[in-house]
């Protein structure tokens, strides 16, 4: 089942995490978030060896794009590729990480960093709860209306 907004229902659940999380001393997580098509099913052979896998080249790319933080000794950073950035940027800010090499890519890929809503728009009383989905209304500014 897909929606429109998976990207951003991603970023927001990534950043819900993160904010819990640091509710517990000591505890915190990477997140890595590509879009794209992938596998996901049972997989394995007969018997007990079965499982259910999400498998492909998008989830190889989430996974490193996770890991990226850590060779800089970073914790708790969430960061996405270019295509979730573009179909989540009409609700969620972004500021530019750095073009990486990845292995499996002939191409740097460049990757971003979500602005937490909350960090962004909102009151200090908000800090360190869930986000409300209205958080994520932004307000366009359209050159055609005067």
């Amino acid at each position: 089942m897909a929606h429109t907004d998976d990207p951003c229902r991603a970023i927001l659940t990534a950043m819900n995490m993160k904010r819990e999380l640091a509710k517990i001393e000591g505890t915190w997580c990477n997140v890595g978030i590509a879009t794209g098509d992938v596998f996901s099913g049972v997989v394995g052979t007969s018997g007990s060896r079965k499982e259910f896998s999400v498998l492909g080249d998008t989830v190889n790319l989430s996974a490193r794009i996770m890991f990226w933080p850590m060779k800089f000794k970073q914790q708790g950073k969430i960061n996405v590729c270019m295509r979730t950035k573009n179909e989540a940027l009409s609700h969620i800010s972004f500021k530019y990480g750095a073009h990486c090499e990845f292995k499996g890519k002939s191409i740097s890929i460049p990757i971003f960093e979500p602005i937490d809503p909350l960090d962004e728009y909102s009151p200090r009383e908000w800090k360190n709860k869930i986000i409300p989905p209205l958080a994520l209304l932004k307000l366009h500014y359209n050159p055609m209306i005067v």
